[in-house]
């Protein structure tokens, strides 16, 4: 027994509501993306984030979610030797999801390998007060964990009713020493 638990959506399917779908393509590429100038060195390493806006997309205004591409190497620990990772994903809004991804596919060039899924996307019926079940939406399109930091807040605020500071850590942190 326990005053609480936090958890994933996948834990509390009668606890949570479908808010939408996302499209992910998971590519492994012999190369880095093309025109990511100044983020691959000849030591390997490679962080490149894109992200296409949607009116960018679809000027008209038909394409309402923006497009995510990230590729990541070795240097991040991943990828062998000189493999590289690239994540595009999109909030689906068609019955074509894999061509909503297209834009963001093509500029990952030649692909050795792609591993495609559309995943529902889940958030919680409450705030979890009454009941002690404190439940993360699921991780959306987004691939700079800008979302993700915002429900980490979320579940914060709602498992202790305090903001999230995280400046007492970079004082706690400086107060020790920093990085010495």
């Amino acid at each position: 027994k326990c005053k609480m638990v936090i958890g994933d959506p996948s834990y509390f399917q009668d606890k949570v509501k479908k808010v939408g779908q996302v499209a992910r393509m998971i590519c492994i590429l012999d190369h880095p993306l093309s025109n990511s100038k100044g983020s691959h060195s000849s030591g390997g390493a490679m962080s490149s984030q894109i992200i296409i806006p949607a009116n960018q997309i679809s000027p008209a205004g038909s394409k309402k979610n923006d497009v995510y591409v990230c590729c990541v190497s070795n240097a991040h620990c991943v990828a062998p030797g000189e493999k590289f990772i690239a994540l595009v994903s999109t909030q689906v809004e068609t019955k074509n999801p894999e061509q909503e991804l297209k834009i963001g596919i093509d500029l990952c060039g030649a692909i050795v390998e792609k591993f495609f899924s559309v995943d529902d996307l889940y958030a919680p019926n409450t705030d979890g007060a009454a009941d002690g079940c404190i439940i993360s939406t699921s991780y959306d399109a987004t691939t700079h964990f800008e979302s993700t930091f915002e429900d980490i807040n979320s579940l914060y605020k709602r498992a202790t009713g305090a903001e999230l500071d995280l400046s007492k850590a970079d004082e706690e942190e400086a107060a020790a020493g920093g990085d010495q």
